[in-house]
């Protein structure tokens, strides 16, 4: 029974309730003109497409899966990629900042990887705009609050997209000597990360974290429902490939 619930509310929000406006003004228009009717549905036929989990799961699963997971033995730093964050919230040690949901996944997985290696941390991530505050700052805080050493912490907090967490991470690199760096970043974010790394002259072992589908998908009846994380998912997805296309051409 809950199901059927959750199914026939999620018409009623975004963005499954536009859609079915979308279809119901092109129904309105039909008679009116054709023209205007099928750019309706055309648009409702796109953003159910966009919205529904399925094709958000398949794009993101072509990037998620491409790079698996390199082994740790043998890297000599962990770079983890700032992945959005929020200042001045309320936090366990205070006002302070935290991560969103990305970069939390990414700074988890690294620090479980120090705890498991000893390794030094390299967080990566400047401040985009005003209101995100500094992120390798937020990070390194995070790092202490869970009883890391400062001193096992690195910061480079000058990057604001991902080729500058590469530009700029690579020089920290060379002057430390750290020559096998254990890359963290999100999963469906490592195909982009590794091919930067690779155009600033640094090989990574990478380390994806943060999946947001399975290997395999594992269908519901509520799949066929727009929903807005599966448009998100696909305007992530989207993004990494406009990136990585963007890099084949530079």
């Amino acid at each position: 029974m809950i199901y059927l619930l959750k199914f026939f509310y999620s018409w009623l929000l975004p963005p499954a309730c536009f859609v079915v406006a979308l279809a119901w003004l092109g129904w309105r228009l039909w008679r009116r003109s054709r023209r205007l009717a099928g750019v309706a549905w055309a648009v409702a036929l796109l953003l159910y497409a966009a919205a529904v989990p399925p094709v958000s799961e398949w794009l993101l699963r072509g990037l998620e899966y491409r790079i698996p997971p390199a082994a740790v033995a043998g890297s000599d730093v962990i770079v983890v990629l700032g992945g959005g964050t929020v200042k001045d919230v309320p936090t366990p040690a205070g006002w302070s900042g935290q991560l969103h949901d990305a970069a939390a996944q990414r700074l988890l997985a690294a620090y479980a990887l120090h705890r498991q290696t000893g390794l030094p941390l390299l967080v990566s991530g400047g401040e985009v705009f005003a209101e995100y505050g500094r992120e390798a700052l937020i990070m390194r805080d995070i790092l202490v609050s869970f009883g890391m050493s400062p001193a096992k912490i690195i910061l480079e907090d000058r990057s604001l997209n991902t080729t500058e967490n590469a530009r700029f991470t690579a020089p920290i690199l060379r002057e430390r000597g750290w020559r096998h760096p254990l890359l963290v970043t999100s999963a469906f974010h490592m195909p982009r990360s590794v091919a930067e790394f690779q155009r600033a002259g640094i090989g990574v072992a990478p380390y994806p974290a943060g999946f947001y589908t399975s290997r395999r998908y594992h269908g519901t009846l509520l799949d066929v429902v727009p929903s807005g994380s599966a448009l998100r998912g696909t305007s992530i997805a989207l993004k990494e490939y406009l990136g990585l296309a963007a890099l084949a051409v530079r």
